[in-house]
């Protein structure tokens, strides 16, 4: 019998995969005057938040990002079912932007969605980030220690970088000490395991 090297990524990291044209492209979505204020658990809480946001359902962005999700899926052997995204967001961290530690799903709790087919009923399994620009400080991204060894958890948002991690790891976004940084996000669903 043979025995097979089998490793499961902690994440998948795409370095440098967009190009100007489709950040320019991504940064348009904040061009609406649309931002609103980050609420956690209904309210905006500067304490574990300060991020303004837009979000977009144009249909470029999932056919540009599904398949970068399919194949790290596959290839970091999380091998998740997948059926769904939610709405593109576009985050805007100015001075003193953060978000601390926390999780963006479990993969178990359902969402409850009943007006929309896609989402209802399905939870939270792969969380996405695209590096906007690098011209910041601060800003960095973690996962908790007890998520990724903290040798690999520590990340310097690169421009036109893409990262996929599982939707239970802790993570957060240091504060921004100079500058804006800015980052597209969304989640991709499936159903929950029984």
């Amino acid at each position: 019998m043979n025995e097979q090297n089998f490793q499961i990524a902690d994440y998948w990291i795409y370095p440098n995969v967009l190009d100007d044209e489709t950040i320019e492209r991504i940064m348009k979505i904040g061009d609406t005057d649309q931002w609103l204020d980050a609420a956690v658990a209904v309210e905006s809480n500067h304490e574990i938040r300060k991020t303004e946001l837009a979000w977009s359902n144009d249909q470029w962005l999932y056919d540009t990002f599904w398949s970068l999700m399919e194949m790290a899926n596959k290839n970091a052997n999380w091998n998740f079912e997948i059926s769904a995204a939610e709405s593109f967001t576009l985050g805007k961290y100015e001075d003193g932007g953060h978000y601390k530690f926390h999780l963006d799903g479990n993969g178990v709790q359902p969402l409850n969605y009943p007006g929309n087919e896609f989402l209802h009923g399905k939870t939270r399994k792969i969380s996405f980030v695209a590096w906007l620009n690098e011209d910041f400080e601060g800003g960095e991204f973690e996962f908790h220690p007890s998520t990724v060894p903290a040798e690999n958890g520590f990340i310097k948002p690169t421009k036109g970088t893409v990262i996929f991690f599982p939707s239970w790891y802790l993570h957060k976004v240091h504060p921004v000490t100079k500058g804006t940084r800015y980052a597209l996000i969304t989640w991709f669903n499936g159903w929950p395991v029984k």
